[in-house]
């Protein structure tokens, strides 16, 4: 779970924010009063629309930054709406959550996309206030809020709004209801705003008749209120036929899959039957119930065997059942397609190997081996439940920046639109719910998951605190990542500009020590072993990478302190030490690159010294960086003694036992950690032995090619990587997806 970058520009805010909280507090209980007018609330609304339509397009930069700040954490309201009570504006108090209260708004401008959705609302005496919608992917019905959109807050919290006025904030999407212009609920003076003719008296085909033209127009969920209104008028069962395959189409084209697939399996014999059974096998597809998407399309495949379109579905079933049973992936393809797809989602099935949950004894849940494992082994390879994109030519998290003063974190970029599209999951399908709520929240109180109203309940608050702690940053590909940074390793710290949240894999556990690597081809990321696992063995991986021993790895973010023989090594070697190794390592990578490399070699020895405890008992991490530069450098100039010697120096510092080379077989009795530029190392090793050793050389080569399948998720992209085999003298090349080529 790589963790993003301190942000100094996220601290300065928080501190604001929080003396803006201690303001607000002060008032706390005030009967509200509005501060402007309708006429003049309306007027500046206006003026910030304009505004930001004259913003040139393309505008992200670095002073542009979308900024929103979380309340107070507030749990979602529980409360069945025959039990809240009708207030008007005039009756809410500032900075208050109204329990037991619910308030009945029509829009009366369209909604503008600032800090969060706002549009300016009124109540049924046309007092006027700001209505602000937090939740990115669920803020708007139909794509928009249009004037003379009417919703229902329950609970409604009126706080200090991002536009400066008094309005009514809404967190958590299960607080806000949208009612539909015939509701009974709405007041007869804004019914006649109602664009057809009276609908008390309609029948069930009036309102399949309305439903279907919206559902032409692509408004997908007013579609679905009129033909739920027709379910509700005693329809024939030609009439439930198409209300319910109608519908269940509606509800597809939104991604309520629960809601299609409920519709389309209660669809009784009609014309629409065959499609009925083909949208119920494409929603058991979306719901990765691939088992029971392939039963449903072999009835329709035999029923009609000349339907191509069926036909093309059940195959993508069954490779998709394929892959989660057996875990066969095609790994060339899906790093093809994630190159080519953006965002890089990619359609794949979710495999789970050798492993199963279990309780630690002290870190909640694992994973453990259900079987002994050897290093390389694919031990699961994971789709993601939701996935975020920022496009990597704007500036890094760029675009938007949340703050929570409460958790005292900031979320910037694809983190926050992750949490976003998670809760739209969780609401749309929550059938679904269980494999994010069930997650480590680090003792957050989870509010009831039952229905209210026929609505799940989803608080926003618990997502954003399960994806804090669950979430990965990731690269469109390891192996970009691995080719960019073998040429340029300046860039590494830049790649993150996506993020997803893979249950499974969120419940390994972190260890110094990992014994498994993830790598990432696009939404998908594989665990692999990082070296022999025994059977009934807890599985372990870096939730941050490791750094060279200047400083205690810090992981008060997801609440524990790591007591692996490094770290405590680290809090038990004084101040001075740590310093002057971050120095050294400073001293060396500047003489390299005035190539004075005798001077890197005697700072080198000088690193080696400040380490008192033999390699058994502590890694030497710090080593690796300068050790490996130095044998590339070695490389350069053909010393293939200089060079092999520097790199056994590395790999034994990063816990590797390797025996043989000149003299007898090469063989690594024991793996160590997947550092960066482990292949490098590897291939630098295979080329010093080339002459002395052919045979050696191509074991060298197998085990960086070993190191490549754990890095890089997959040994297939390896020949293109690296353009060739030891066996064969070649000119470097650095073409666009290739490292250097392995001169000898």
């Amino acid at each position: 779970m790589d963790r993003f970058l301190e942000d100094p520009e996220g601290e300065k805010l928080m501190s604001e924010h929080n003396r803006v909280l201690e303001a607000a507090e002060a008032v706390k209980g005030m009967q509200f009063a509005p501060k402007v007018t309708r006429h003049e609330l309306l007027k500046q609304f206006k003026y910030r629309q304009k505004m930001n339509k004259d913003q040139p397009r393309g505008r992200a930069n670095a002073s542009t930054v979308d900024v929103s700040f979380a309340p107070p954490i507030y749990p979602p309201s529980l409360a069945p709406l025959e039990y809240l009570k009708k207030v008007m504006f005039k009756d809410l108090l500032l900075e208050t959550h109204h329990k037991g209260s619910y308030i009945l708004v029509r829009s009366i401008t369209q909604a503008e996309k600032m800090t969060a959705a706002m549009a300016i609302v009124e109540d049924e005496q046309e007092d006027a206030i700001p209505l602000q919608l937090l939740n990115e992917k669920l803020r708007c019905h139909d794509g928009s809020v249009d004037k003379g959109q009417i919703f229902l807050v329950k609970e409604p919290y009126l706080t200090l709004t991002s536009v400066g006025e008094y309005g009514v904030r809404v967190d958590h999407v299960s607080d806000i209801l949208f009612i539909p212009l015939f509701d009974k609920m709405v007041p007869s003076a804004w019914r006649q705003r109602l664009p057809e003719d009276e609908p008390s008296q309609w029948m069930a085909g009036d309102w399949l008749r309305m439903g279907n033209e919206y559902l032409n127009r692509g408004k997908f969920y007013s579609a679905t209120e009129y033909y739920s209104k027709g379910l509700e008028c005693s329809p024939t069962e030609e009439e439930t036929h198409y209300l319910l395959y109608y519908r269940g189409m509606a509800f597809f084209q939104v991604d309520e899959w629960d809601a299609a697939l409920r519709d389309l399996d209660a669809v009784p014999a009609g014309p629409k039957s065959d499609k009925a059974l083909r949208g119920k096998a494409q929603t058991l597809y979306r719901l990765r119930r691939f088992r029971e998407s392939c039963d449903v399309l072999t009835k329709l495949c035999k029923e009609h065997p000349e339907d191509a379109g069926a036909k093309n579905d059940f195959r993508e079933a069954i490779a998709r059942l394929a892959e989660q049973k057996k875990g066969g992936y095609n790994f060339k393809i899906m790093q093809e397609k994630a190159s080519k797809t953006n965002p890089p989602l990619l359609d794949h099935a979710t495999w789970i190997g050798p492993v199963t949950v279990r309780e630690t004894k002290s870190q909640g849940r694992g994973l453990f081996t259900t079987e002994a494992v050897k290093v390389g082994d694919l031990l699961l390879c994971e789709k993601a439940f939701a996935y975020a994109t920022e496009h990597p030519t704007r500036p890094r998290w760029g675009s938007s920046l949340h703050v929570n003063t409460e958790t005292g974190t900031t979320i910037r970029g694809g983190q926050l639109a992750l949490t976003s599209s998670t809760i739209e999951k969780l609401y749309k399908n929550p059938s679904l719910a269980s494999a994010i709520t069930d997650l480590h929240s680090g003792g957050f109180k989870q509010v009831s998951t039952d229905l209210i109203d026929g609505k799940p309940v989803v608080d926003t608050f618990h997502v954003a605190r399960l994806i804090s702690l669950n979430s990965f940053g990731s690269p469109t590909s390891s192996r970009g990542d691995h080719i960019h940074d073998a040429l340029d390793a300046s860039r590494s710290s830049e790649r993150l500009h996506n993020c997803g949240i893979w249950p499974y894999a969120s419940m390994i556990n972190h260890s110094c020590m990992s014994n498994t690597h993830r790598a990432f081809i696009g939404d998908m990321m594989m665990i692999r072993a990082a070296t022999d696992i025994p059977e009934n063995t807890e599985l372990t991986i870096w939730y941050l990478l490791p750094a060279p021993e200047n400083q205690p790895m810090d992981f008060r973010h997801w609440g524990f302190e790591c007591c692996c023989a490094m770290c405590a090594d680290v809090r038990a070697t004084e101040p001075r030490v740590l310093w002057a190794r971050t120095r050294q390592r400073e001293q060396i990578a500047m003489a390299l690159e005035k190539k004075s490399r005798e001077r890197a070699e005697n700072l080198i020895e000088s690193l080696a010294k400040t380490y008192p405890h033999p390699l058994e008992q502590v890694l030497r991490l710090g080593l690796w960086e300068p050790l490996t530069s130095i044998a590339g450098v070695y490389d350069s100039r053909k010393q293939h003694d200089e060079a092999r010697e520097a790199v056994s120096r590395a790999l034994a510092a990063v816990g590797f036992v390797i025996e043989g080379g000149v003299k007898g077989p090469l063989v690594v009795k024991k793996w160590g950690l997947a550092m960066d530029n482990l292949v490098g190392a590897w291939i630098i090793l295979g080329k010093s032995l080339l002459k002395v050793a052919p045979e050696r050389a191509m074991q060298a080569e197998r085990y960086a090619r070993m190191a490549y399948l754990i890095s890089v998720g997959e040994e297939a992209t390896f020949d293109a990587t690296y353009g060739m085999s030891l066996k064969v003298a070649h000119e470097p090349r650095s073409e666009e997806g290739q490292v250097e080529g392995w001169v000898v």
